[in-house]
């Protein structure tokens, strides 16, 4: 009797584990972003090098034409961001660029 019983639970147990592993890959497949499992994935951001060569073409300047280059890893209003800064010429420019997308979210450009 015990050894039915035992073999039983663990059935069940296996049961409930395969179950488990099924709903997870089967939204992880579907993107679900609602679940745990999904949330925790890591997202994948562009780089700070990307980020530099978008705020240098939107600003039309090479990298060689540009100083005190700076370029941060940082959160706004919960947005993965990086924030570029860099001097050419007379102006400072500055750029919140999305660390998913690589969308422009704010620009600037002022005089030194």
């Amino acid at each position: 009797m015990k050894k039915i019983l035992i073999v039983a639970m663990v059935t069940s147990i296996a049961a409930v584990f395969a179950n488990n592993a099924a709903m997870n890959q089967s939204n992880n497949a579907n993107g679900c972003s609602s679940c745990s499992a999904c949330s925790k994935v890591a997202k994948k951001y562009i780089g700070k090098a990307s980020a530099i060569k978008i705020a240098l073409a939107h600003a039309g300047l090479e990298r060689s034409a540009v100083r005190d280059l700076k370029c941060e890893f940082d959160r706004e209003d919960g947005v993965m961001i990086y924030e570029v800064e860099f001097e050419s010429g007379a102006y400072d420019y500055e750029y919140d660029i999305d660390a998913i997308t690589g969308k422009i979210l704010k620009s600037k450009k002022e005089r030194d």
